[in-house]
């Protein structure tokens, strides 16, 4: 991610911060949320932009608007390596704009560059689900586009992304047995201490 040394994470039974980020400004900038397809990260990120009054991108959409497909349509199409780029890309081309949340694609993580960026224009978030909720949730989902889903299954996906995730994330939340609207609550109130704590360093 960088070079600069993380110091000793604090953690709690829902939430753990870090000091991953390279530019402590962007704390109060910008939530980009990262996980794993099904962990609800543009439903919870819309709901959480409602809420603060700030402007919502979600990078998937970003994509398939650019294409005029599905996801699916898109990786499909180009191939899973060529996708891989234009998904780096997409984040790449984020500007730093202030009040906004970022729902971003779950193999974000395979992207150094686009992780680095994320961490320099945003304070990043992991929604952390259980793999039986994830799965649960993609269940009830349409067809969609998950990259590598072909190659191993779900579990397999999730062994490999997780450690990305946490090494990447500045923010982990634990949602569990909660709703879409809880589960927005639970991100916003944490988000909030952790923008305390960045203040007092």
């Amino acid at each position: 991610m960088g070079a600069a040394a993380a110091r000793p994470a604090w953690e709690n039974d829902r939430i753990r911060f870090s000091d991953n980020h390279l530019d402590a400004g962007a704390v109060m900038r910008t939530m980009a949320l990262i996980g794993m397809p099904g962990s609800g990260k543009s439903a919870v990120g819309s709901i959480i932009a409602e809420r603060l009054g700030w402007g919502f991108l979600d990078t998937d959409l970003l994509i398939e608007r650019r294409f005029g497909l599905k996801l699916q349509a898109v990786i499909d199409q180009v191939g899973i390596e060529a996708f891989s780029r234009i998904e780096e890309e997409t984040v790449l081309s984020l500007d730093p704009v202030e009040r906004s949340v970022i729902s971003t694609g779950g193999s974000v993580v395979y992207s150094a560059a686009a992780m680095r960026h994320l961490c320099s224009i945003s304070t990043v978030v992991f929604l952390d689900l259980p793999i039986d909720a994830i799965r649960s949730h993609i269940s009830l989902d349409a067809p969609r586009g998950i990259v590598g889903m072909d190659e191993g299954g779900l579990e397999q996906l999730y062994e490999q992304r997780l450690p990305l995730y946490r090494k990447y994330a500045q923010m982990v939340v634990l949602l569990d047995d909660c709703t879409t609207e809880e589960a927005a609550a639970r991100v916003l109130s944490q988000w909030k201490e952790y923008v305390a704590s960045d203040r007092q360093r």
